[in-house]
């Protein structure tokens, strides 16, 4: 492979994964010839944890993040995936989504909230390594300090005791009663077979979650799964004064050797103030469909919310930016 070849596939995996350049080169280097930049997850249970992973950092990730959801960058391989965390305010918002603990409900009977079954198997200076009991299936988290990590993790066993409930992953390599009561009744997401069948798109959503901030320019990203997982929805909020691109992150999104098996099929206009522009985006099995949702908010920029603001701004200005210079860039033909 030319040294051209080389940094251009390096490129388009910055793209997809927000890696930074260097890290970008180095796996691209690393890649088999013809292996494909984001590989899907080797084995399926890898694949049925990211698909959960996603539907839990959806649920959780609500702030104000520099980058969505707080994530800087993801790094897929095919036995697992690692995600590099912004900061300690994420890494805390993200912790409290995954991690499992028991919880009462308002029905009376407790609940399992975050990822039955899941535990740190593994910790490093600059991150930690979860899996899930009996599965080889994991997640690394890393980006923060050590300190951070058990900083954030007492905390979250703190606030799940005084709640009255049970921090289930502090159990060690072993199910708590109801963590086995919760698998044996079959109520994690993955065992519903609609689930099953469409969990290739949040795990391929996550693999690919770079392109939410180096190629669309939201300043907010929320969203949410219904009909078991087989709608997805990912709500893009942009402020006034910046682009949308659209059509750049649903040619991404549905590129033949990068994205995901997805078709458009469809796309509603935004209309400022009255109903919010949609893009539909749909399996050519019908296993599973992504909606994305646009509209324009110019959220308070209160005294607390400034510098996170001000770095929103940066990231969005230097898409912008390379976009404007890649259009005035004189095509060359072969």
């Amino acid at each position: 492979m030319s040294a051209n070849q080389t940094s251009n596939r390096a490129r388009t995996y910055a793209l997809y994964t927000g890696a930074p350049r260097q890290l970008a080169c180095e796996v691209v280097a690393g890649l088999p010839r013809h292996a494909p930049l984001i590989p899907a997850p080797a084995h399926h249970a890898q694949l049925l944890l990211e698909s959960e992973a996603f539907y839990w950092i959806l649920s959780s990730q609500r702030n104000f993040f520099e980058f969505p959801f707080g994530i800087r960058y993801v790094q897929p391989t095919e036995k697992s995936i690692r995600l590099h965390l912004e900061s300690n305010a994420s890494l805390d918002s993200l912790l409290a989504g995954l991690l499992p603990g028991r919880v009462p409900a308002g029905t009376g009977r407790d609940e399992i909230h975050g990822l039955n079954g899941l535990r740190i198997a593994a910790r490093s200076e600059r991150g930690i390594e979860l899996r899930r009991l009996g599965q080889p299936a994991g997640i690394q988290l890393t980006g923060p300090s050590r300190r951070a990590f058990h900083k954030a993790e007492a905390a979250l066993a703190e606030q799940i005791h005084a709640d009255g409930g049970e921090a289930s992953w502090l159990a060690g390599d072993t199910w708590t009663t109801h963590e086995r009561l919760w698998e044996d009744e079959r109520q994690p997401l993955a065992y519903e077979s609609t689930w099953r069948e469409a969990a290739w798109l949040p795990s391929g959503l996550l693999r690919r979650l770079g392109l939410l901030h180096t190629v669309a320019v939201p300043h907010l990203v929320t969203g949410h799964e219904s009909r078991l997982g087989e709608w997805w929805i990912l709500e893009l909020d942009h402020a006034s004064d910046t682009s949308l691109r659209q059509a750049e992150l649903v040619q991404a999104l549905t590129d033949p050797e990068h994205g995901l098996p997805l078709e458009l099929r469809g796309h509603r206009d935004l209309t400022p103030g009255e109903s919010l522009g949609l893009v539909l985006l749909k399996s050519p099995d019908n296993t599973a469909t992504l909606q994305l949702r646009y509209d324009r908010i110019d959220y308070l920029v209160k005294e607390e919310r400034a510098e996170m603001f001000a770095a929103i701004r940066q990231r969005i200005g230097r898409v912008e930016k390379t976009a404007a210079q890649e259009a005035r860039r004189p095509s060359v033909r072969a």
